[in-house]
């Protein structure tokens, strides 16, 4: 295959070898030469046809969906226009464009952190994409075809192809300029730490990162960096320079929390200020992950985030103090979770599960009310949520509420088990149990202000119980 460098950093244009003959012809791409170009493997194939004179674009993903490409035409005939969005390029805010046609064979290789968009020269055009990240509607944006400041030369364009009227949709009749738009996309990639990677919310930290063809990210867990150790943090933290810190590390055993005050307070809280004080140092972003346990459970109807806090375990209490250890750093994200399960750890399903075997009653308690978070659901929102600067406190679970009781009997529904559920209240386990730390009766989380500020809803509690039991499953065999 033929590379040829266009106008602008990383773009490229490419000619397959061809091999033929009077009945056509012979070519191929491999998986290696795309990669070679900083493409990060085939996730969708899209198609779209077009007649003549209809402009698409210019069109991109916002991070972290943002999308690299590989574009040709397969009949008909385009001119290909692109424009370099990244503000840290030597390139950024020039263009360039290229003849695609059948005849020619010609690719582009279109990076991310570009905007991309084609007119088509003649009708039924059809026009293919090769995309590394998956088209996501609510994160679909573009720049104004006809920027004046870009100077593209588009009168003289359609003078050239004989083109009276271009076609365009409303929707990009309307975009903004390159200079109003909020982009930030850089040339050099976003650096990723992830702390506590063990753990069933770090495991799925890193997995989103993957799956969005993110792979500068350093995920670490107490063997590589011992949070409660000052000097191995600053080292770890300021030989790496994350852009971004996922701080997952934390003492999440509540019971046990109550007999060892001293050692908790030390990861959850001092270990949170070594992580605060190194993320300040070099300029990182802070998402740190907190607990419903901040708050006592007494209110009647949804806690918002800003609803006094009244930690009533050791667990809660430490959490919150890392709360405010957190809030030091202008550029944090406090996401407030709950009733976490993942692949990746123990939880209740597993729990319920395995009990499920040897137990043909359960008693499960029915007074604590709480949101069930699967930790794929909650990796794709934090990720997005680096990728903004819509800082502060949310709180982050999946839709609907149900008590444990509830839960346990949804995880046998729907994995086909006999175990009856005998619902007891808090009062009653703990006379069979022995003594608990406390635990909120209602952990109600409102969502509203993670709609507010234009987060996608994470799914239901159920749906999101079905999907992790086929991964358990899955993972079993």
């Amino acid at each position: 295959m033929k590379k040829i460098e266009t106008e602008l950093l990383d773009c490229y244009i490419l000619e397959p070898e061809r091999f033929g003959d009077e009945r056509g012809y012979f070519e191929s791409i491999t998986k290696e030469q795309l990669e070679e170009l900083g493409f990060k493997g085939i996730k969708q194939v899209s198609n779209s046809k077009s007649k003549k004179g209809i402009i698409r674009g210019l069109h991109f993903q916002k991070d972290p969906y943002c999308q690299a490409k590989v574009v040709r035409c397969q009949s008909g005939a385009v001119l290909d226009v692109v424009v370099d969005i990244r503000t840290d390029s030597a390139t950024y805010g020039k263009w360039t464009s290229v003849e695609l046609t059948p005849e020619n064979g010609r690719l582009l290789y279109v990076p991310r952190g570009f905007a991309h968009g084609f007119i088509a020269l003649k009708d039924d055009t059809l026009f293919e994409y090769y995309v590394d990240n998956k088209y996501n509607p609510r994160m679909e944006d573009g720049i104004l075809w006809n920027d004046e400041e870009l100077q593209i030369p588009w009168t003289k364009i359609l003078k050239q192809y004989e083109i009276e009227q271009p076609i365009l949709s409303a929707k990009d009749q309307e975009r903004e300029t390159l200079k109003d738009s909020q982009i930030t996309f850089k040339r050099k990639p976003t650096r990723y730490l992830i702390t506590g990677v063990k753990g069933q919310l770090g495991y799925d930290i890193v997995r989103e990162l993957k799956e969005r063809g993110e792979d500068e990210f350093l995920a670490v867990d107490i063997d590589q960096m011992d949070i409660t150790d000052r000097n191995q943090v600053f080292e770890v933290i300021k030989n790496y320079k994350p852009d971004v810190i996922f701080h997952c590390a934390a003492w999440t055993a509540v019971d046990k929390a109550e007999e060892l005050l001293e050692k908790v307070k030390q990861i959850n809280v001092e270990g949170t200020k070594n992580i605060v004080d190194a993320s300040l140092e070099v300029g990182a972003k802070m998402i740190y992950m907190s607990t419903d346990y901040v708050f006592d459970g007494k209110k009647e109807g949804y806690y918002k985030e800003d609803d006094p806090v009244n930690p009533m375990s050791v667990y809660g209490k430490t959490k919150y103090e890392g709360e405010e250890e957190v809030r030091r750093n202008p550029k944090h994200f406090i996401t407030r979770i709950s009733w976490v399960f993942g692949i990746n750890g123990n939880n209740f399903i597993k729990t319920m599960l395995r009990l499920s075997d040897t137990h043909q009653e359960l008693t499960v308690v029915d007074d604590q009310v709480g949101s069930p978070t699967y930790t794929v659901d909650l990796a794709k929102l934090l990720v997005e949520m680096a990728n903004t600067d819509k800082y502060g406190t949310y709180h982050v679970n999946n839709s609907g509420y149900c008590s444990w009781a509830e839960f346990a009997k949804y995880i046998f529904e729907i994995n086909n088990k006999d175990t009856k559920v005998i619902p007891t209240s808090t009062e009653e386990y703990i006379k069979n149990v022995g003594d608990q730390a406390y635990r909120p009766r209602n952990s109600k989380l409102s969502k509203e202000k993670l709609m507010q500020a234009g987060f996608e809803m994470l799914p239901s509690w159920q749906d999101a119980t079905e999907r992790y039991c086929k991964e358990l499953k899955k993972s079993r065999y």
